[in-house]
């Protein structure tokens, strides 16, 4: 039997930040991961999630503008570049309910915007061209982040201060019937004061004292590569999204240009998903490139299968486990989390050693899924 005064279940985008803001306070953790770290199985590999502040409600845009210095905090630690503000270029058709929302929000934050026309957009970045029935609302205070590289410099400037990592460590079931957290692991128990559950796909299973109301769908990227790739770089190309498809994309970056339809995939298990790339949509996604990067001739390179962790609502799971205040769980992103997950980080761990943070998340609470649930 192990002991751990804080234990993490889940090293991806939420546990990684986590393990690292708890070894910043001072604290020990450990981290628990399923697979090896950097692994592909779940949601938060690869090389780019957006960094939006457009958002449907003014608290995600107020926590979208708190995660921006804790980002550069961890960017001047692990001395790489991990956020990109190059700006997001989203275009609907005039009048679309969702996008003006959206702006509706931005107004009321105070966060900057610009309203173009499909002209103006080429005309600022010539690689781009919306449809000419659209208006693209760009917000500059946005962008992506390298998502690989996020979890790796939270891991490893965690254990540069003292958090111990056991990657290749699979979860089997989680006690809460003691006085004390046990984590059960194919060869291991571990104890803690504290534990932190942030297991992405697997959390409804490891939880499933909770219903927790999450379903899991998978979903697809594809890379494409630019003939001329000047005109599509960061520095000359934002993330842009076509709000009448809902699909969107970024600039060149890793494996080249990445595009994806944000609508949501077939539902799936975690420890099952089919990561057959579907043809039609790969040439869906091809035509659209090929008409607003016209000047790209893009070639497919290839894709990818992830997950989004999905609750009704589509807001977040953070909080207490509702019967035992030493449990803390981060869960259900939705496909839109990534981009805050330092600051989950830091919210987790205030929990964690405090009790209580200061940034607003009572939207967020677990009870207004799990108020039915037995102990």
């Amino acid at each position: 039997m192990r002991e751990s005064e804080v234990l993490v279940v889940g090293l991806g985008a939420m546990g990684s930040a986590a393990l690292y803001h708890l070894a910043k306070d001072g604290v020990a953790p450990t981290g628990i991961e399923q697979f090896s770290m950097g692994h592909d199985r779940g949601s938060s590999y690869g090389h780019s999630r957006a960094f939006r502040s457009l958002y449907h409600e003014p608290v995600y845009t107020r926590l979208v503008e708190a995660s921006i210095p804790l980002w550069g905090d961890l960017e001047a630690e692990s001395e790489e570049r991990l956020l990109n503000l190059n700006g997001i270029a989203m275009f609907a058709r005039e009048g679309n309910a969702d996008l003006q929302t959206k702006i509706d929000v931005m107004e009321e934050v105070g966060s900057p915007y610009e309203l173009l026309s499909s002209r103006e957009v080429t005309e600022r970045f010539p690689g781009l061209v919306p449809p000419a029935d659209t208006v693209t609302c760009f917000t500059p205070r946005a962008g992506f982040v390298d998502a690989g590289r996020c979890v790796s410099s939270h891991v490893t400037q965690a254990t540069r201060r003292g958090a111990t990592v056991l990657d290749n460590v699979p979860v089997t079931g989680i006690e809460l019937a003691g006085d004390r957290p046990e984590v059960v692991c194919e060869n291991d128990r571990i104890r803690c004061e504290r534990l932190v559950v942030a297991a992405g796909p697997w959390a409804a299973h490891l939880l499933a004292d909770l219903d927790l109301s999450l379903r899991v769908t998978r979903q697809q990227k594809f890379y494409f590569s630019p003939k001329n790739p000047d005109l599509y770089r960061p520095e000359q190309l934002p993330v842009y999204a076509d709000f009448e498809k809902q699909f969107y994309g970024f600039p060149l970056h890793g494996s080249g240009i990445k595009v994806a339809d944000d609508g949501l995939g077939p539902e799936v298990s975690p420890d099952n998903v089919d990561r057959t790339l579907d043809v039609s949509t790969q040439e869906a996604l091809a035509d659209w490139v090929h008409t607003i990067l016209p000047e790209a001739d893009a070639t497919f390179v290839s894709g990818s299968t992830c997950m989004y962790t999905l609750t009704p609502d589509r807001d977040f799971i953070i909080g207490f486990h509702p019967h035992h205040p030493n449990v803390l769980i981060a869960a259900g992103f939705s496909g839109h989390g990534f981009k805050f997950s330092t600051l989950v980080g830091r919210i987790l761990a205030d929990l964690a050693t405090a009790g209580e943070t200061a940034y607003p998340i009572d939207r967020f609470r677990l009870d207004r899924f799990t108020e039915h649930t037995s102990r």
